[in-house]
C-alpha cells in the first residue's frame, strides 16, 4: 500500500514538473544563430495570365459650331501712319572717292564729291562715319595697308578743312584685302583705289 502511495505521489510530482516546464517554455523566446538559418525555396510562381486587349472606342466628333452672321459694313481705310520728320525725308548716300596709282593725294574730281559729303555730314551733326582706305592688288600687303591708311587720313583731313569735326570721323585701312572688283584690269584696279564712306 505504501509503495502504491509512493508511486502515485511520484506521478503527481512528475506531472507537476512537466506542467511547470511547459509553462516556462511558453514564455521564453527562441534565439537561433545565423548559421542555423537556411534558405527554403517557396513555391514556384505561376505564369502570369496575358493581359486582355484594351477596347478601342470610336473618336469623339468635334463640337458643331454655328457661325454667327455679322452685318456687312464697309471698312473704312486706315489713316496713313504719321512718320517722324527724321524718318520721312530720305538720307542722301555718301559717295566714295578714288585715287591714282600709288598716290594718296586728293584728286580734283574727288574734291566736289567731298564737298557734297561734307554738306550731308553737317546736316546730320553727331553721326559718325568710318573712312576706309583701300588699294588695288599690286604691291605687298604691308605696303598697301600703309597706303590705304594714308588715303583715309588725307580724306579725313580734307573733311576737317571743310568744317567736319574730328569726333565725327574714324579711319581704318584694309589695304588690298577687301577689293570692290576682282578682275585683273586697269578699270578694276581704279575702282579698288578708293576711300570708302561707311556708317
Amino acid at each position: 500500500m505504501s509503495s502504491r502511495c509512493h508511486l502515485s505521489s511520484l506521478r503527481v510530482c512528475l506531472c507537476l514538473l512537466v506542467v511547470a516546464m511547459l509553462s516556462g517554455c511558453a514564455s521564453r523566446k527562441v534565439v537561433t544563430a545565423v548559421e542555423d538559418q537556411s534558405y527554403v525555396q517557396g513555391p514556384t510562381p505561376q505564369t502570369q495570365a496575358p493581359l486582355t486587349e484594351a477596347k478601342v472606342y470610336p473618336p469623339i466628333p468635334p463640337p458643331v459650331v454655328k457661325e454667327a452672321r455679322i452685318a456687312e459694313q464697309p471698312i473704312a481705310p486706315a489713316p496713313p501712319a504719321q512718320q517722324p520728320m527724321s524718318q520721312a525725308r530720305p538720307v542722301p548716300e555718301l559717295s566714295d572717292i578714288f585715287f591714282d596709282f600709288d598716290r594718296f593725294v586728293i584728286r580734283n574730281d574727288a574734291q566736289s564729291v567731298l564737298e557734297t559729303n561734307a554738306g550731308v555730314l553737317k546736316s546730320q551733326s553727331g553721326e559718325k562715319i568710318l573712312l576706309e582706305g583701300h588699294c588695288d592688288e599690286r604691291g605687298t600687303s604691308a605696303y598697301n595697308l600703309l597706303l590705304g591708311e594714308r588715303r583715309a587720313q588725307a580724306t579725313a583731313q580734307y573733311l576737317r578743312d571743310l568744317g567736319i569735326p574730328s569726333s565725327q570721323i574714324q579711319i581704318t585701312s584694309y589695304g588690298k584685302e577687301r577689293p570692290f572688283c576682282t578682275e585683273h584690269s586697269e578699270a578694276c584696279w581704279q575702282s579698288n583705289r578708293r576711300a570708302r564712306f561707311s556708317r
